[in-house]
């Protein structure tokens, strides 16, 4: 019986035209496109300078501030307002001020107490942009300044600065593909594994054939996780699809096991495929069921701490996202792929999304009715 019952779930799945191809195409959108659409890296800053000094040092600055990478100068000015006037229009999102004496200040020809004559003005529209943006130029100004005025190693009369060194761990370069792409992994499962099943039990409501299933002596159980094994095989497709192209293209690997990445993979299957069945045996159409597995993977993504820190979100959305099994599965991805981060290291997680996927599956059982 298991074995008719998952041949035909293969062939429904197989026959659908449109199913296969986008399970191929999907691997390609997640490593080729998303990491660079989904790249909160800010660079680019629009730059504008008004040199109210002329003179060598200020030049220099400018020209410290434009090889930074960070910036792309617009242009340079004599006028404020001028400069003002390009940031209403929102042609600009900074402007640098250097004042008169900003010379002498480097020279050393005016006292130490004296605040240094350079202005940083910032567009916040995007708060984000807006706060890295004033902390690159100020980084760029505070290290001109202290290598200007011979502060970076000793002179005489000065005792020499203490020499800190930077190092990186398990991110070497602070690259953002290498930190979204287990995320993106983790967010292509998700909607391959909750879309699809959400659709599964409705087209079939719609062309009729539920009902031949439903006067069968097939149980509930067996039916339901038969429909949750096509899911199985297409997820782990997605994963190692997108594992060697993040490979072949990048030149990232998995720092962990394969074999941690496929137990959280299952487990996350099974939450989600036995969700979208859940949601299926509710619904009544297939616009429907689409709608509500729609919202809830919105919600699952937003709150799961994929792209903003849960450290960084309200007590009350912490509590929802210790509820939300993308929490736990994005966690292990980016712990299992830039830590190398074992089952002794991720355990919470794996016991919280078992606990999860069992809830759901059990759930999605005793919801589904062979009578109306």
């Amino acid at each position: 019986m298991w074995k008719y019952l998952l041949k035909k779930e293969f062939k429904q799945f197989l026959r659908d035209p449109g199913t296969p191809g986008m399970t191929l195409m999907f691997p390609f959108l997640i490593i080729l496109v998303f990491p660079f659409a989904s790249n909160m890296e800010i660079r680019n800053i629009k730059l504008v300078m008004v040199d109210n000094d002329c003179s060598e040092q200020s030049a220099l600055m400018m020209e410290k501030c434009a090889s930074s990478g960070y910036f792309e100068v617009k242009d340079i000015v004599n006028s404020p307002s001028e400069a003002q006037k390009m940031m209403d229009d929102g042609r600009i999102d900074a402007i640098l001020t250097i004042n008169a004496g900003f010379a002498k200040y480097i020279e050393g020809d005016v006292p130490a107490t004296d605040a240094l004559p350079v202005g940083i003005k910032v567009n916040t529209v995007n708060g984000t942009r807006g706060s890295i943006g004033s902390q690159y130029l100020n980084a760029c100004v505070s290290s001109y300044v202290m290598s200007a005025k011979g502060m970076s190693g000793g002179t005489a009369g000065q005792s020499p600065q203490i020499d800190v060194t930077e190092t990186y761990r398990y991110n070497e370069f602070l690259d953002y593909k290498e930190f979204m792409i287990p995320a993106l992994i983790v967010i292509a499962i998700t909607m391959m594994c909750g879309f699809l099943p959400a659709l599964n039990i409705v087209s079939e409501k719609e062309r009729g054939t539920i009902e031949q299933m439903n006067v069968t002596p097939v149980s509930k159980a067996a039916f339901i996780i038969c429909k949750m094994v096509p899911y199985v095989v297409v997820a782990y497709f997605m994963v190692f699809s997108c594992m060697l192209l993040s490979w072949l293209a990048f030149g990232y690997g998995c720092a962990g096991s394969l074999l941690d990445v496929c137990i959280f993979t299952l487990a996350h299957i099974v939450v989600m495929a036995s969700f979208g069945l859940l949601v299926s045996n509710y619904s009544e159409n297939a616009q429907q069921a689409m709608f509500v597995i729609w919202f809830f993977s919105m919600a699952f993504m937003l709150v799961a701490g994929i792209f903003t820190p849960l450290e960084s979100m309200p007590q009350w959305a912490k509590i929802v996202a210790y509820a939300n099994p993308l929490t736990y599965y994005a966690d292990a991805m980016r712990g299992i792929f830039l830590k190398g981060s074992t089952l002794a290291d991720t355990w919470k997680d794996l016991v919280c999304l078992v606990g999860i996927g069992g809830t759901t599956t059990l759930w999605a059982i005793l919801s589904y009715h062979k009578t109306n």
